[in-house]
C-alpha cells in the first residue's frame, strides 16, 4: 500500500496512492482535480443537513472527504466495478471510516436487472476512472455484467440532502430512476454533463421537479435556463428552486461569482 497523506482545506485524510496508479488521489493532493468541485461539495456538505449519496463512488474520494468534513454525516456509496471497489474498502480503512459508509456493490439507472458495463483500453495504467453503462461513451475494450437498480428501488428511508453522481454519461438514466426520492427529499445534486450526456431528457426532467441547472467553472457559476455541454464544466450543480438562496451562500463561501442569464419570474 502507498499512502498519500492529504491536507484538504484544514482537514487531514488518506489515500492509497496504488503506487501513482490513482490520478484522482494525486490530484486532490496538489489541488487540482476538477476545481471548483470539491470545494463547492465540502461546502454544501457543511451547510445542509442529510444523507451523502456517492453515486459512481470509484476509488472512494468523496465518500471518504464527505464525513472527513461532517463527521456525523451519512455516506452512502455506490460502486459496480470489483476493481476499483477493492480500493474504495482500503481507503476507507485508512482513515477509520467502515462504519460510516454503506458500500452497495450495483450501478444506479432506470431500471432493474443486470446490464453491460463497457470498460475502455487499461493501457494507460491508472486506475480505471471511465466505465460506464452508455455503449457509446468511449471506444470499448471489454465488458462485464452488473447488477443495476433504480435508486427510488433501494428502500433507503434516509432524508437524502447531498448527492454526487459520475457516471460517465448515465447522469440522466440515474436521475429518472431517483425521481421520487428527489422530489421528497430536494437535495442539492451534483453531476457530471459530459458530450453523450442526454442533456435535452435532463433539462426536461429538471423543469418538471423544479430544479435550475448550474454549469460549475473554476471562476463562476452559470445558469442558462438549460443544460449545455461545456468543455470548462463537466460538473454541474443542479438546485431545487427553493434553496437558491442557500446555494448562493454556498458559492459565496468559495468565492465563486453566480451568473444567471435567465431568472425566475
Amino acid at each position: 500500500m502507498s499512502k498519500l497523506n492529504i491536507n484538504f482545506i484544514d482537514r487531514l485524510f488518506a489515500i492509497d496512492s496504488s503506487d501513482g496508479m490513482d490520478l484522482v488521489a494525486k490530484q486532490i493532493a496538489d489541488g487540482s482535480y476538477e476545481a471548483p468541485l470539491p470545494y463547492v461539495m465540502m461546502a454544501t456538505l457543511l451547510r445542509v443537513e442529510g444523507a451523502f449519496v456517492d453515486v459512481g463512488a470509484n476509488t472512494g474520494i468523496y465518500s471518504v472527504m464527505a464525513p472527513t468534513f461532517a463527521p456525523n454525516r451519512k455516506v452512502i456509496a455506490f460502486e459496480p466495478l470489483p476493481p476499483v471497489l477493492s480500493i474504495l474498502r482500503k481507503n476507507l480503512a485508512l482513515n477509520d471510516l467502515q462504519d460510516k459508509v454503506t458500500i452497495h456493490e450495483v450501478a444506479l439507472s432506470d431500471r432493474n436487472g443486470v446490464a453491460s458495463l463497457h470498460l475502455p483500453d487499461p493501457h494507460h495504467g491508472l486506475i480505471e476512472t471511465s466505465a460506464s453503462l452508455e455503449r457509446e461513451f468511449k471506444p470499448v475494450h471489454s465488458i462485464i455484467d452488473v447488477p443495476v437498480k433504480r435508486f427510488d428501488d433501494m428502500n433507503i428511508t434516509d432524508f437524502i440532502g447531498v448527492i454526487k453522481a459520475d457516471i460517465e454519461g448515465h447522469e440522466y438514466a440515474f436521475l429518472n430512476g431517483a425521481r421520487e426520492t428527489i422530489m421528497r427529499d430536494r437535495p442539492i445534486i451534483f453531476a457530471e454533463v459530459v458530450g453523450p450526456a442526454k442533456r435535452g431528457p435532463m433539462n426536461a426532467l429538471l423543469q418538471n421537479i423544479g430544479y435550475m441547472d448550474f454549469r460549475l467553472r473554476s471562476d463562476m457559476v452559470i445558469h442558462d435556463g438549460e443544460v449545455l455541454f461545456d468543455d470548462s464544466a463537466w460538473n454541474h450543480a443542479l438546485i431545487p428552486v427553493e434553496r437558491l438562496a442557500k446555494f448562493k451562500e454556498i458559492c459565496d463561501s468559495c468565492s465563486l461569482p453566480m451568473f444567471r442569464r435567465f431568472h425566475l419570474s
